[in-house]
């Protein structure tokens, strides 16, 4: 390998791994957008996020929810309804036609206590989390109230 190294060393480092133009999902991790918390449900281990209307305005993000997973929260603290939060987007399996969110942190709390993710949760507060998921409204709901028996 040093001979190798000796008599083609030059010639190597011009062979180094070719450089490759941005592609879609490299351009979707660097830029970081802000949003609030719509809903986020732990027991479940995901929620939504709504983008800031100026990104929306600007045309930076599309005006709808966005999903994220329990996993791409980086906070000590489990998000709540209303915090204020920057986040990455990042091509959603499998067919990697949607966009979710990753690299979520949280910015702004809101006045309501936090509790840490290895704080258990009751089960009112399961049930209230549940509740709300199906509330007119939410971004987990997929049927109109008037449709429901």
């Amino acid at each position: 390998y040093n001979t190798i190294l000796e008599e083609f060393g030059e010639q190597l480092e011009t062979h180094a791994r070719p450089q490759r133009s941005a592609s879609v999902l490299d351009r979707l991790k660097k830029s970081r957008h802000t949003g609030t918390i719509v809903y986020f449900c732990r027991s479940r281990g995901h929620g939504f996020i709504r983008p800031d209307p100026k990104e929306v305005e600007q045309g930076e993000i599309l005006p709808q929810d966005i999903f994220m997973h329990i996993s791409d929260i980086d906070s000590d603290f489990a998000p709540q309804h209303g915090d204020s939060v920057t986040f990455q987007l990042q091509p959603m399996p499998p067919k990697f036609d949607k966009a979710q969110a990753a690299h979520v942190r949280v910015v702004d709390m809101t006045a309501s206590p936090h509790k840490f993710w290895s704080t258990p949760q009751s089960k009112e507060e399961i049930q209230k989390e549940q509740k709300m998921g199906r509330l007119e409204g939410s971004p987990t709901r997929t049927t109109p109230a008037a449709a429901e028996p």
